[in-house]
């Protein structure tokens, strides 16, 4: 979870600073998939004991009350405006999908599997 936060966190300033062609559509869906992967790798490093399955389900929820909160003009002013956004956009909502699904691809393959994700390993040593 540490590296999927890190990476999120690298694509996010990228997106930042980059001044290139498609601009736009970098600014506005790319920092949408990796925000979306720093929340889900923030719900793994704190909720350890659930499923993928789980943390991938929390984090769409969260995903998309913020663009329910864009919706009815509840964004908060200031910074808080600039890291949720202020205008809603449906395909937002397809750049969170990608970004739960990335994050998911990632943590399976780091080498994690499905029931067992984020989970801590067995102190038991197998018995032979």
């Amino acid at each position: 979870m540490l590296l999927l936060g890190g990476f999120a966190l690298v694509v996010g300033a990228f997106v930042l600073f980059y001044r290139g062609p498609g601009q736009p559509f970098v600014r506005g869906y790319v920092s949408d998939v990796s925000a979306t992967m720093l929340v889900y790798a923030l719900l793994g490093l704190l909720w350890r004991t659930t499923t993928a399955a789980r943390r991938a389900l929390a984090t769409a929820a969260i995903a998309a009350a913020v663009e329910i909160y864009q919706m009815v003009g509840m964004t908060p002013p200031g910074i808080g405006g600039v890291l949720v956004g202020a205008f809603p956009d449906p395909w937002d909502l397809v750049a969170y999908a990608i970004g739960v699904l990335a994050a998911l691809a990632w943590e399976r393959r780091m080498g994690r599997s499905g029931d067992q994700a984020g989970r801590l390993p067995d102190a038991t040593p197998p018995a032979h």
